[in-house]
Protein backbone atom coordinates (compact mmCIF):
# COMPACT_ATOMS: atom_id res chain seq x y z
CA UNK A 1 0.00 0.00 0.00
CA UNK A 2 2.57 2.43 0.89
CA UNK A 3 4.70 1.71 -2.48
CA UNK A 4 1.25 2.27 -4.21
CA UNK A 5 0.99 5.69 -2.73
CA UNK A 6 4.85 6.28 -3.27
CA UNK A 7 4.12 6.07 -6.91
CA UNK A 8 0.69 7.85 -6.84
CA UNK A 9 2.19 10.39 -5.78
CA UNK A 10 5.57 10.50 -7.60
CA UNK A 11 3.32 10.83 -10.64
CA UNK A 12 1.42 13.75 -9.79
CA UNK A 13 4.90 15.45 -8.74
CA UNK A 14 5.92 14.55 -12.09
CA UNK A 15 2.79 15.29 -14.00
CA UNK A 16 2.43 18.89 -12.06
CA UNK A 17 5.76 19.42 -13.11
CA UNK A 18 5.23 18.46 -16.86
CA UNK A 19 2.21 20.43 -16.92
CA UNK A 20 3.77 23.55 -15.47
CA UNK A 21 6.29 23.38 -18.29
CA UNK A 22 3.39 23.52 -21.07
CA UNK A 23 1.74 26.62 -18.63
CA UNK A 24 5.29 28.18 -19.10
CA UNK A 25 6.10 27.45 -22.61
CA UNK A 26 2.52 29.13 -23.89
CA UNK A 27 1.50 31.72 -21.25
CA UNK A 28 4.93 33.25 -20.96
CA UNK A 29 4.93 33.95 -24.72
CA UNK A 30 1.30 34.45 -25.25
CA UNK A 31 0.36 36.79 -22.00
CA UNK A 32 2.29 40.26 -21.13
CA UNK A 33 3.77 40.31 -17.75
CA UNK A 34 3.82 37.41 -15.23
CA UNK A 35 0.48 38.38 -13.76
CA UNK A 36 -1.22 34.52 -14.55
CA UNK A 37 2.12 33.05 -11.99
CA UNK A 38 -0.14 33.97 -9.30
CA UNK A 39 -3.15 32.21 -10.41
CA UNK A 40 -3.43 28.49 -9.06
CA UNK A 41 -2.63 25.87 -10.98
CA UNK A 42 -6.14 24.95 -12.49
CA UNK A 43 -6.34 27.80 -13.63
CA UNK A 44 -3.23 28.02 -15.61
CA UNK A 45 -3.40 24.89 -17.13
CA UNK A 46 -7.11 25.71 -18.12
CA UNK A 47 -5.88 28.98 -19.58
CA UNK A 48 -3.40 27.88 -21.71
CA UNK A 49 -5.57 24.84 -23.30
CA UNK A 50 -8.24 27.81 -24.01
CA UNK A 51 -5.54 30.01 -25.45
CA UNK A 52 -3.73 27.47 -27.45
CA UNK A 53 -6.87 26.24 -28.45
CA UNK A 54 -8.54 29.66 -29.57
CA UNK A 55 -4.70 30.06 -31.80
CA UNK A 56 -4.99 26.87 -33.08
CA UNK A 57 -8.31 27.27 -34.15
CA UNK A 58 -7.66 31.02 -35.80
CA UNK A 59 -4.59 29.95 -37.22
CA UNK A 60 -6.61 26.79 -39.07
CA UNK A 61 -9.59 29.48 -39.99
CA UNK A 62 -7.06 31.89 -41.68
CA UNK A 63 -5.53 29.04 -43.79
CA UNK A 64 -8.61 28.09 -44.88
CA UNK A 65 -9.54 31.39 -45.66
CA UNK A 66 -6.58 32.45 -47.30
CA UNK A 67 -7.10 28.95 -49.86
CA UNK A 68 -10.63 29.67 -50.10
CA UNK A 69 -10.76 33.10 -50.65
CA UNK A 70 -7.59 33.89 -52.17
CA UNK A 71 -6.05 30.96 -53.97
CA UNK A 72 -9.24 29.84 -55.28
CA UNK A 73 -10.66 33.28 -55.91
CA UNK A 74 -13.84 32.79 -54.12
CA UNK A 75 -14.82 29.38 -55.15
CA UNK A 76 -17.51 28.80 -52.12
CA UNK A 77 -18.79 31.49 -49.59
CA UNK A 78 -20.86 30.32 -47.14
CA UNK A 79 -24.03 31.10 -46.18
CA UNK A 80 -25.39 32.30 -42.63
CA UNK A 81 -23.07 30.87 -40.06
CA UNK A 82 -22.26 28.14 -41.29
CA UNK A 83 -18.18 27.46 -41.44
CA UNK A 84 -18.09 30.76 -38.99
CA UNK A 85 -16.04 30.23 -35.38
CA UNK A 86 -19.71 31.49 -33.80
CA UNK A 87 -21.03 28.58 -35.15
CA UNK A 88 -18.82 25.90 -33.84
CA UNK A 89 -19.02 27.76 -30.45
CA UNK A 90 -23.07 27.71 -30.46
CA UNK A 91 -22.79 23.65 -31.41
CA UNK A 92 -19.91 22.76 -29.13
CA UNK A 93 -22.00 24.51 -25.57
CA UNK A 94 -23.98 21.51 -25.15
CA UNK A 95 -20.93 19.43 -24.13
CA UNK A 96 -19.30 22.61 -22.59
CA UNK A 97 -22.53 23.66 -20.17
CA UNK A 98 -24.62 20.88 -19.96
CA UNK A 99 -22.13 18.93 -17.25
CA UNK A 100 -22.29 22.13 -15.29
CA UNK A 101 -26.18 21.65 -15.37
CA UNK A 102 -26.95 18.16 -15.37
CA UNK A 103 -23.85 16.46 -13.56
CA UNK A 104 -23.20 13.24 -15.40
CA UNK A 105 -20.10 10.55 -14.87
CA UNK A 106 -16.43 11.54 -16.57
CA UNK A 107 -17.05 8.55 -19.13
CA UNK A 108 -20.43 9.09 -19.49
CA UNK A 109 -20.10 12.41 -20.75
CA UNK A 110 -17.56 11.41 -23.46
CA UNK A 111 -19.70 8.75 -24.46
CA UNK A 112 -22.01 11.08 -25.66
CA UNK A 113 -19.31 13.02 -27.11
CA UNK A 114 -17.97 10.26 -28.82
CA UNK A 115 -21.39 9.30 -30.03
CA UNK A 116 -21.75 13.29 -31.39
CA UNK A 117 -18.94 13.08 -33.36
CA UNK A 118 -19.61 9.35 -34.97
CA UNK A 119 -23.14 11.07 -35.70
CA UNK A 120 -20.85 14.26 -37.11
CA UNK A 121 -18.61 11.41 -39.29
CA UNK A 122 -22.07 10.04 -40.77
CA UNK A 123 -23.48 12.99 -41.81
CA UNK A 124 -20.44 14.33 -43.59
CA UNK A 125 -19.35 11.34 -45.28
CA UNK A 126 -21.86 11.41 -48.42
CA UNK A 127 -23.45 8.23 -47.90
CA UNK A 128 -26.86 8.21 -47.76
CA UNK A 129 -28.07 5.14 -45.28
CA UNK A 130 -31.66 5.56 -45.99
CA UNK A 131 -32.49 4.12 -42.06
CA UNK A 132 -35.20 6.00 -41.13
CA UNK A 133 -35.53 8.34 -38.77
CA UNK A 134 -31.73 8.95 -38.63
CA UNK A 135 -30.75 12.29 -40.14
CA UNK A 136 -28.17 11.08 -43.19
CA UNK A 137 -25.97 12.42 -45.30
CA UNK A 138 -28.45 13.08 -48.09
CA UNK A 139 -30.61 15.01 -45.63
CA UNK A 140 -27.54 17.17 -44.43
CA UNK A 141 -26.76 17.71 -47.78
CA UNK A 142 -30.15 19.49 -48.66
CA UNK A 143 -29.41 21.16 -45.24
CA UNK A 144 -26.34 22.63 -46.70
CA UNK A 145 -27.26 23.46 -50.30
CA UNK A 146 -30.80 24.98 -49.29
CA UNK A 147 -30.43 26.16 -45.28
CA UNK A 148 -33.97 25.97 -45.31
CA UNK A 149 -34.65 22.16 -44.88
CA UNK A 150 -33.74 19.15 -42.47
CA UNK A 151 -32.88 21.21 -39.24
CA UNK A 152 -33.37 18.05 -37.18
CA UNK A 153 -30.00 16.96 -35.08
CA UNK A 154 -30.27 13.43 -35.01
CA UNK A 155 -33.53 12.26 -36.45
CA UNK A 156 -36.09 14.10 -39.02
CA UNK A 157 -38.92 13.96 -36.81
CA UNK A 158 -38.68 17.15 -35.91
CA UNK A 159 -38.52 18.38 -39.94
CA UNK A 160 -41.53 16.19 -40.24
CA UNK A 161 -43.72 18.11 -37.36
CA UNK A 162 -42.87 21.12 -38.53
CA UNK A 163 -42.66 21.30 -42.34
CA UNK A 164 -39.06 21.70 -43.06
CA UNK A 165 -38.25 18.24 -44.27
CA UNK A 166 -37.16 17.17 -47.48
CA UNK A 167 -36.18 13.93 -48.97
CA UNK A 168 -32.86 13.12 -50.77
CA UNK A 169 -35.40 11.16 -53.14
CA UNK A 170 -37.71 14.11 -53.49
CA UNK A 171 -34.85 15.91 -55.34
CA UNK A 172 -34.28 12.86 -57.90
CA UNK A 173 -38.40 12.41 -58.67
CA UNK A 174 -39.20 13.87 -62.51
CA UNK A 175 -42.09 16.12 -62.80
Amino acid sequence: MVASQHHGGQYWRLFREETSWYNEMLLSVVLPGDWWRSLPHLVQSWLRNCIGVYLMYFSIGFIWCFVIYHWKQHAYVPKGLASHPVDGILLAMPHVVAPFLFPTHFRTNIALLFMEAMWTANIHDCIHGKVWPVMGAGYHTIHHTTYRHNYGHYTIWMDYLFGTLQKPEDIFKED
